[in-house]
């Protein structure tokens, strides 16, 4: 009986032992970064896309943990190969096509924007912005099946200042979000990538733009017409006035 009891107590002590470690594991994970200055998590910069219903227009939207106003550049770019031997002789690196970019602000750890991929040709097909330019160049590219949409921290001299900011709140930007230009310069960014067919489909055509008219001059060619004077004016039957004439009123 004695032994009996001994083993239940000793089971209960046990447990409250092991509910008192929970605890104050909870406990640690509530403590508040700010606290410990040397501790440091990660901000929230994500970034979701979505299509809508109109054809070639993608939303881009996120939440984050950056500060309000903070403005960020959207933007949606295609990654070209050579398409020809010719094209891969001129230039046998792959480049890229910014196919569309908007701006985008955070407002209470939101922001959103909306790009529109699809341009339309003088024919009224849907096209692509490489697209427009492919014939002009001379060049056969080869469009990647995947584009790349990414939101970057605009400006980016501001960045070692936002960083401040973070750190005094115990945040520091995620692993992989930090880059560096050529130059030295370097930004936060954040990618997704998103298989996406090219356009098709075709509309009412377009009015030319002024660029592609005489090298962006336009018709300058043709003399403007001038607006017709909206008042009738009538030459008076006689003189108005009995002044003599001045000398220099005379033909000299």
């Amino acid at each position: 009986m004695l032994q009996h009891f001994r083993s239940r107590t000793l089971i209960i002590l046990l447990s409250l032992f092991i509910l008192c470690i929970l605890t104050s594991c909870a406990q640690l994970r509530q403590i508040n970064p700010i606290q410990f200055p040397g501790i440091l998590t990660n901000a929230r910069l994500d970034m979701r896309v979505t299509a809508t219903e109109t054809p070639g227009v993608y939303t881009i939207a996120g939440n984050t943990t950056l500060p309000d106003n903070t403005r960020l550049n959207v933007a949606a770019i295609r990654y070209l190969y050579p398409g020809d031997a010719a094209s891969a002789t001129f230039n046998p690196d792959p480049t890229y096509s910014i196919l569309a970019y908007q701006f985008a602000q955070v407002q209470k750890g939101e922001w959103q924007t909306k790009l529109n991929l699809w341009q339309v040709a003088s024919n009224g097909q849907f096209k692509e912005a490489w697209q427009l330019s492919q014939p002009k160049l001379g060049l056969s590219f080869k469009p990647d099946e995947a584009v790349v949409f990414m939101a970057s921290l605009a400006p980016i001299t501001k960045l070692s200042e936002l960083e401040q900011q973070l750190s005094r709140k115990g945040l520091k930007f995620p692993g992989g979000t930090i880059r560096t230009t050529s130059e030295g310069e370097r930004y936060a960014q954040v990618n997704q990538l998103m298989a996406i067919a090219l356009p098709s489909g075709n509309t009412s055509p377009s009015p030319p733009r002024p660029e592609e008219i005489n090298y962006g001059w336009g018709y300058r060619y043709l003399i403007p017409l001038e607006p017709q004077n909206p008042y009738n004016l009538e030459f008076p039957d006689k003189r108005q006035t009995d002044a003599p004439p001045k000398p220099n009123e005379f033909l000299q």
